[in-house]
């Protein structure tokens, strides 16, 4: 009896301990992403009409009016979209496929491969503000780039490439080629270190050169990365964004779904507006969701996850 009673006082002890250890973390959850999320799909059926708060597919109706560009219609949103587009073309077709060859040519420690490892990882822990402030001071009118396009081009006048409509969004693009291999890289090359040296060593006996090591060995034993960095790259379809706020504020024809959102959100004083936004937001949510699940589905079933 005695033994059975200090057993049931241990594990009350270790109930109450393990309450305290997950109580934060499990309010955090709770408050700050249920509450939050889930008000923020009811915030898309709100319309304030005469200081009394409706619930209405109102919202919904004028998005779609949005879209369709019509007389009345806000263009901007279109333009959001097309260059949201741009930008995730950018991530998954330019980004992607360059940190693999990237990767790869750190891995195989190819003469220079340090130079580029410091030029790529750079990026990833320098703060956002500070890149952004760098790389408009060299692509600016009085930076080095300026004074390149004049003695190679011979202009009179250089053109403000983040200052006007033709170049802005291409200059940010740019930008956002040289500051995305960070994350990607990290996981790729970790994916390439744990590829036993057998393997390659095998292949190379075979008479395998760099190019059918990349693509028939290399490429296959890290499949499970690449599909998770492809898959994390389709869940941000509709949110892929540069630094707009930090280069443009949206102007000279580069603002996305997600600055737009957060331009009707934070400078709008209505909170119809930000009904609006939300429900925006909760579209292009419920549009991604089935396209990341098939993508996911399709890159699982291209090729089988090797063990080893």
């Amino acid at each position: 009896m005695e033994t059975a009673g200090k057993g049931k006082k241990i594990n009350y002890k270790r109930g109450i301990f393990i309450l305290a250890m997950i109580i934060v973390p499990l309010i955090n959850f709770l408050l700050f992403y249920l509450y939050v999320n889930i008000d923020s799909i009811l915030l898309a059926f709100r319309q304030e009409k005469g200081g009394e708060l409706f619930f209405t597919w109102d919202n919904f109706k004028m998005m779609f009016q949005e879209f369709s560009g019509g007389i009345n219609s806000d263009k901007s949103i279109l333009l959001a979209l097309k260059n949201t587009m741009v930008f995730f073309s950018t991530s998954l077709l330019v980004i992607l496929p360059l940190t693999v060859f990237v990767a790869y040519f750190i891995y195989k420690k190819i003469p220079g491969y340090k130079f580029f490892r410091v030029v790529f990882f750079l990026p990833s822990i320098i703060s956002s503000v500070v890149l952004t402030m760098l790389f408009a001071n060299i692509v600016g009118v009085n930076g080095p780039v300026a004074s390149l396009m004049q003695k190679i081009l011979g202009l009179e006048r250089v053109p403000e490439l983040l200052g006007q409509d033709e170049y802005a969004l291409g200059t940010i693009v740019v930008y956002c080629i040289w500051t995305g291999f960070g994350t990607n890289l990290i996981l790729l090359n970790g994916a390439m270190a744990r590829i036993p040296a057998e393997v390659l060593e095998a292949a190379r006996l075979d008479g395998a050169g760099r190019v059918r090591e990349l693509f028939q060995i290399i490429l296959p034993l890290t499949w499970p990365t690449l599909t998770t960095l492809i898959t994390f790259t389709f869940i941000g379809i509709f949110t892929a964004s540069g630094p707009i706020l930090l280069f443009t504020g949206g102007a000279h024809k580069t603002t996305t779904i997600s600055f737009w959102i957060f331009d009707k959100v934070y400078y709008s004083t209505s909170s119809n507006m930000q009904s609006y936004a939300s429900a925006v937001g909760l579209f292009f949510t419920l549009i991604a969701l089935p396209i990341v699940l098939f993508v996911r589905r399709v890159m699982n079933r291209l090729c089988d996850d090797i063990q080893y």
